[in-house]
């Protein structure tokens, strides 16, 4: 088992280790990290990043996209408000802006070396992260996928695994096997897998109380897969049991009943969500009992960090939570 941890080619990344490969693979070895999942391949340079830390690539996950997939301007203007933005929110203004981007991701992905990509499959539009009331259904939100990534590995040379991420979005959310199903069998790509986000199976219920009620949930819900659960060959691990807080806002929402006029790249749309999947780490011990019992392959510490010192305490909740030392 490969423990990793999430990183970017942003900025906010990149400075802390003031761009050096150096400083990177020292705060890794420190911290008994195998590598990274890297967010943001395009922008990859080597003499920051060498080749053999990148063991995983993040994909770009586009949150509200099937309108733009499907080309539903009057759904896009009432969404966005002006076409303009919806130019700047995808960088284009058809399908193919989306499709040949990933193609490039995944070109980077494979150039680097990258044992796998993720893949989120999920849509949502900004109102309905207030209001929980969805536009589209799971079977909806796939069938696009599959669509979308059937044009993106067309003629593509690579053999890269590709995982799909569950959600708790309309999508691909682990709660139902057809789901998962259709995704390995319709998706015209032979090496698939998933990756088990644990912070979005638990936002998948909004009563839990606590960390190792968290974990029961999770484990049963994995087992519903059957023999699939074979096929989670990662898990991103982190903590976020904001069931409460979705509450609140889904009971406000409805009290408001006033026009939504938050726009999707808004800092308070980004904060909203961020409340509700917090990327903090676990602290409970039960964690190991998961973690045993899906027995990935890729352990991905996915944490959301202001400071080194921050996402170093985070990793060292994250280990002593598991045990990391005793293994």
């Amino acid at each position: 088992m490969l423990k990793l941890m999430n990183f970017s080619t942003y900025n906010y990344d990149l400075e802390r280790f003031n761009c050096d490969s150096q400083q990177i693979t020292v705060f890794l070895e420190k911290n008994n990290m195998d590598g990274v999942e890297l967010l943001n391949p395009i922008m990859w340079e080597e003499n920051i990043l060498p080749k053999k830390i990148v063991k995983g690539i993040h994909l770009k996950y586009y949150p509200t996209w099937l309108d733009f997939w499907n080309n539903n301007k009057t759904e896009l203007l009432r969404q966005f408000k002006t076409m303009d933005m919806v130019e700047q929110y995808y960088l284009g203004n058809s399908r193919e802006v989306m499709i040949e981007h990933y193609r490039k991701e995944i070109e980077t992905a494979t150039k680097i070396g990258a044992e796998y990509i993720v893949f989120h499959v999920a849509h949502v539009e900004v109102e309905h992260t207030y209001d929980y009331n969805f536009t589209y259904s799971d079977n909806k939100v796939v069938d696009a996928a599959v669509d979308l990534l059937n044009q993106v590995f067309k003629g593509l040379n690579t053999n890269i695994t590709l995982l799909f991420e569950n959600m708790w979005w309309p999508g691909f959310t682990m709660l139902d096997k057809k789901i998962a199903l259709k995704l390995l069998n319709k998706v015209e790509y032979k090496n698939k897998g998933f990756m088990l986000d644990v912070s979005h199976l638990i936002n998948t219920n909004l009563y839990l109380k606590d960390e190792k009620e968290a974990v029961e949930y999770i484990i049963n819900t994995v087992k519903g897969l059957g023999k699939l659960k074979s096929l989670i060959k990662g898990i991103h691990l982190n903590c976020s049991l904001s069931g409460e807080y979705v509450r609140s806002q889904i009971d406000k929402k409805k009290q408001e009943k006033k026009e939504f006029i938050l726009n999707p790249m808004s800092e308070e749309v980004f904060m909203h969500v961020f409340r509700i999947d917090c990327h903090r780490p676990f602290t409970d011990n039960s964690i190991r009992k998961l973690i045993e019992f899906i027995n990935p392959e890729y352990l991905v510490y996915e944490f959301v960090t202001t400071s080194i010192r921050q996402l170093e305490e985070y990793i060292k909740i994250q280990d002593m939570a598991w045990d990391y030392f005793r293994i």
